[in-house]
Order: structure tokens, then sequence, then C-alpha cells
């Protein structure tokens, strides 16, 4: 079993041996941005009309009244599931 490593009153790890240790970096952030536009073709629009194109998702309005859209698989149609999950879950003023 290794040895626990603790910590000292500065917060500081201290190694096993207990000498101190500055904790770990945080990884550089990101340069993309969180949300990147998508390209598809259809994405997005209105499901009021026939699928734009083959593999769209209808992803249904929320109960507030939002219409129901057409979103390309994977990561657009999850972001447009979650946003009416959290519309539907109430307490919006």
């Amino acid at each position: 079993m290794p040895p626990r490593l603790e910590r000292d009153a500065d917060g500081l790890w201290l190694s096993p041996k207990g000498k101190r240790k500055p904790a770990p970096k945080k990884d550089a952030v990101p340069s993309a941005p969180v949300i990147e536009a998508c390209h598809v073709d259809g994405c997005g629009t209105p499901a009021s009309g026939p699928r734009p194109a083959p593999g769209m998702v209808r992803v249904p309005g929320s109960k507030d009244g939002a219409a129901a859209h057409w979103y390309c698989p994977g990561r657009c149609a999850a972001i447009a599931r979650a946003r009416t999950d959290l519309r539907n879950v109430g307490g919006r003023r």
C-alpha cells in the first residue's frame, strides 16, 4: 500500500519523506469556444416541415410553448435536449 500524502499548515502536499511539494498546476484554458457554431444544413430549423436531411433528430419543444426543431445527431441534439430539460424544470421567472 502506498504511503498516505498529507498537507502541511500552508496547504501544500507533503511527500512521504515529509518534504514540501507544491500542488500540481492546472491545465491551460482551452483556446476554442465551449460551443461552436454548427455548419450542418438544416440543423436548428423548426420541425414544422419534413426532415431537412437524413439522420436529423427531432427535439420536442418545452412545456412553455417552445417549438420543436430538427438537429444533427450528437452534440447539437444533446445541447437542445438539455436546454429543453432545463426549461421544463420550472422556476424560471
